[in-house]
């Protein structure tokens, strides 16, 4: 493939940019997550429940995480969660259990690792007014720029 010379940065389109990051970050971090044997919704469940020792309400915890993907990933993570004997339900809410604790111990190390990759030759300023020229974007074409 003859590949031509890229027009300079200030006249690509930003929506294929963060198309092309958001897809390689997340089959990289889903690979990532894999190998240790949690899927990213399974990741999600577990850092909050992580964030929330004390308990969290399903709904609470699936609204909350619902930007990221659909309701139905969402709960058949919970359900895994669940299963695979990482939360345990209370009646009213989810608690993380110890097996939960040490997978999300393990997963949050991987994201270390991960977060460690993506910065290289990225300096923290970069990052930072990267991250908010996206908020910024994703506000100006009416969408909710929050993440948890």
């Amino acid at each position: 493939m003859n590949k031509q010379a890229m027009q300079p940065p200030a006249n690509q389109p930003i929506g294929f940019w963060t198309a092309r990051a958001g897809e390689a970050i997340r089959a990289r971090t889903r690979g990532a997550l894999e190998a240790i044997g949690v899927t990213q919704p399974g990741w999600w469940v577990l850092h909050q429940l992580s964030l929330h020792p004390e308990g969290v309400e399903r709904a609470v915890l699936l609204r909350t995480i619902g930007p990221n993907e659909s309701t139905d990933v969402i709960d058949a993570a919970v359900d895994s969660a669940l299963d695979l004997g990482w939360a345990r339900d209370d009646e009213s809410v989810l608690l993380p259990t110890d097996a939960g604790t040490q997978q999300f111990d393990r997963a949050a190390r991987v994201q270390q690792m991960l977060q460690e990759e993506r910065m290289q030759g990225i300096s923290e300023e970069e990052f930072v007014t990267t991250i908010t020229v996206l908020q910024r974007t994703v506000k100006n074409v009416g969408g909710d720029a929050w993440h948890w």
